[in-house]
């Protein structure tokens, strides 16, 4: 059986191109398992409270406030904070120091959506905190409203250890990077004390890290300014 010539002439010509179009499937097939997603960098900053840190030098008291936030899922952070207080409180009924240290633990989320090459973070946040503290109340006023003369204090110096503390906090924030890693930033939040320790004759209006306690309402308020370093691994 002779095949005619035109069949010939027609494969010769038809198999280079089906090898040609399997070779650029598999081309784009392999092309397309070789592109790897970008991974996402792992950001950790660490920082310092300095507004806190400042207040406390100009009111005899002392404070430092550390805290570490890590980027671990898109605009998610877990963040973790470590501060220790020695304040001293005097007002026209009390003078005492307070001394102690607390920890918080908490997620923050980063509204902003940065562009070019920004890495500002304009966030809201919650944290559960947690307190242990000491009073040493140096002296007190007997209060006697609508005395002539301020009554003369009564020295003591007493002692009221192992004092609890917990609360949780929400707040908001906004950093923004001023030099090559290196941020300034401001938060306000609000604060609910969930509990906190109960002394005989002695009413606490002082707590580290929640501030001044409203002695009618369990909420409180607070502010920071502070500075922070970002690492990029």
């Amino acid at each position: 059986m002779r095949i005619p010539f035109k069949i010939i002439l027609f494969l010769v010509a038809f198999i280079p191109f089906t090898y040609s179009l399997s070779a650029q499937q598999q081309t784009d097939s392999i092309a397309k398992d070789s592109i790897i997603k970008p991974k996402q960098p792992v950001k950790i900053r660490l920082g310092f409270d300095i507004g806190k840190y400042v207040w406390a030098k100009l009111n005899q008291s002392e404070s430092v406030d550390f805290y570490i936030d890590a980027n671990f899922y898109k605009n998610y952070f877990v963040v973790l904070s470590y501060g220790h207080e020695n304040h001293l409180t005097d007002n026209n009924l009390l003078n005492y120091h307070t001394t102690g240290s607390y920890y918080k633990l908490g997620l923050m989320y980063n509204l902003y959506d940065n562009w070019l090459d920004m890495d500002n973070d304009i966030d809201i946040g919650f944290n559960y905190a947690y307190a242990r503290f000491d009073y040493l109340l140096h002296s007190y006023r007997i209060n006697q409203p609508g005395a002539i003369y301020v009554p003369e204090p009564v020295e003591v110096e007493q002692a009221f250890n192992n004092n609890k503390a917990q609360w949780f906090e929400l707040y908001a924030q906004i950093q923004v990077e001023t030099l090559k890693h290196i941020y300034l930033g401001y938060n306000v939040g609000v604060k609910y004390l969930i509990n906190y320790s109960d002394i005989d004759n002695f009413t606490v209006t002082y707590i580290p890290g929640f501030f001044n306690r409203n002695t009618y309402s369990r909420f409180g308020f607070g502010m920071q300014y502070f500075i922070s370093y970002r690492l990029t691994f």
